[in-house]
């Protein structure tokens, strides 16, 4: 029984080593390898910022387009209910 725990606590000791080497294994992170002025680097987190940015932007497009329909019809809606004067 001694002999099994020991064993599992080896195992288990192994197992953490690996998953913790693993990202430096497989470069996890696609700007670790690059320096400062290469340009995938730039490329990189330019790219990060448009995918960070777009909610924002898809958001303020759908609002937008939401408050032009809405005024367009209210002002539609007032030019119909507003009487007209016939100039004789």
């Amino acid at each position: 029984m001694m002999k099994s725990t020991k064993l599992k606590a080896v195992a288990m000791t192994m197992a953490g080593a690996i998953v913790a080497a693993a990202p430096r294994l497989a470069n996890a992170c696609a700007t670790c390898g690059l320096s400062d002025g290469d340009s995938a680097f730039h490329a990189y987190k330019a790219s990060v910022l448009f995918m960070l940015a777009m909610p924002y932007f898809s958001f303020a497009a759908i609002g937008g387009i939401t408050y032009y329909v809405y005024r367009r019809s209210q002002r539609q809606n007032h030019e119909a209910s507003s009487p007209t004067i016939d100039k004789r």
